[in-house]
């Protein structure tokens, strides 16, 4: 009889050694169930709780599948566990020991908005890592209406927290966002930090600039700029709105071909962007965000774990579910991110993540479904697949 390598108990039992190490304050009793919820979540691939449920075995065997969506619905529901909190502490574990691989450390993180039907929205900031990313930070809010998710303050709170991540790290962090981030508080505060953004401007803003006809200077609409139809146009050193903040526009070529063949996403044009950094650079970095944002939405949700399948009404619990779901997404990126690299150690196995081209390779599988067919091929397996649980991100 064949031994089987990564099964249930081995995974369960690495990811709780691993989250014993890394949160201080996890009780006994929630590590006798958080890494079986995981596990649960990524063989189902599903947030919903029959689902969970109907892939436990091993100590479950024994439990009726109500008595178990009873003790996993009990969990979600526990006020002692707090799951913004935890991950909080697992990112900070990870990224601790994350290393940005590019010369001129440039790190991206991409804000946004997420709405799970009617019933709750999600404020997240991610980190790119390769053409997606991983989330860093979150904050669950009940409805699609709340005040609070869309408040100055809430999005400071963010990204304090991720400058706090990376306040050991001589990295340049370059926060994006579409045209909601238009804040000249927001733009203010993440300068005053010493990082950058580069936001997309509603077209309806004013800015003070220099007119060469008339010789001085006016006060213009953002769409009134001069733009060009092959050529990016760029206003270094202009005062914008009435709190006449200095900061730079780039105004992106009229012509799509142009923009599509820079790898960004065809959209309305031109696009008009605001930013206190490298304007040689500012389109190239906010196309990263579509790439960086959308995937890990989609990875949340239709083409992932169906976040929008769950019944959950409780904020609290969804919270706590929604924790599960960023440390899955978070743990399948570095399966996937590790293979990609080192293809070597997977003898045994190949997975057809990579396409040669004409012009150069191109993946064709992102890197959390490639760390989630790495997981589904490893589980229950006669070989002995090393799958890692040290949880060290590299960039890609």
């Amino acid at each position: 009889m064949n031994k089987l390598y990564n099964t249930q108990r081995d995974i369960s039992t690495n990811l709780s050694d691993f989250i014993k190490n890394s949160v201080s304050n996890i009780t006994k009793t929630q590590l006798n169930i958080l890494p079986s919820i995981i596990f649960g979540m990524i063989k189902s691939e599903s947030c919903v709780t029959i689902d969970i449920a109907k892939n436990l075995k091993d100590n479950f065997c024994d439990v009726l599948l109500p008595s178990t969506q009873r003790r996993i619905r009990r969990f979600f529901n526990n006020k002692f566990f707090d799951g913004h909190d935890f991950y909080c502490k697992i990112i900070a574990y990870v990224i601790e020991n994350y290393k940005c691989k590019h010369p001129d450390n440039r790190v991206h993180i991409a804000m946004d908005h997420m709405f799970v039907r009617d019933m709750f929205t999600i404020f997240m900031l991610s980190l790119r890592i390769g053409k997606q990313s991983i989330p860093l930070w979150f904050e669950c809010f009940n409805g699609k209406n709340d005040p609070n998710a869309f408040k100055t303050d809430t999005l400071i709170k963010g990204i304090d927290f991720v400058n706090s991540l990376f306040k050991n790290k001589n990295y340049h962090l370059i926060f994006l966002g579409d045209r909601f981030f238009n804040s000249t508080k927001l733009m203010q505060h993440i300068e005053s930090i010493g990082h950058y953004y580069v936001f997309r401007l509603k077209d309806n803003y004013k800015c003070l600039v220099y007119d060469n006809h008339e010789k001085y200077y006016i006060w213009k609409h953002i769409k009134d700029l001069n733009h060009y139809q092959f050529k990016t146009a760029t206003y270094n050193n202009i005062y914008f709105t009435r709190n006449e903040i200095k900061t730079n526009i780039v105004i992106s070529p009229k012509n799509p071909k142009s923009l599509i063949n820079s790898g960004i996403h065809n959209d309305i044009i031109p696009w008009f962007l605001i930013t206190n950094s490298n304007t040689k650079f500012a389109i190239k970095d906010y196309s990263y965000r579509f790439g960086a944002i959308e995937f890990l939405f989609k990875s949340q949700k239709s083409n992932g774990f169906f976040l929008e399948k769950t019944t959950t009404s409780n904020l609290h619990a969804f919270t706590n579910m929604f924790a599960c779901v960023c440390f899955s997404i978070l743990w399948l990126t570095i399966l996937g991110v590790n293979y990609s690299k080192n293809p070597k150690q997977y003898k045994n196995i190949k997975i057809d993540c990579v396409r040669k081209y004409v012009n150069g390779p191109r993946r064709i599988m992102s890197l959390f479904k490639t760390g989630l067919t790495l997981f589904n091929i490893a589980f229950n397996s006669i070989h002995n697949i090393k799958l890692p649980y040290n949880f060290k991100l590299y960039d890609y």
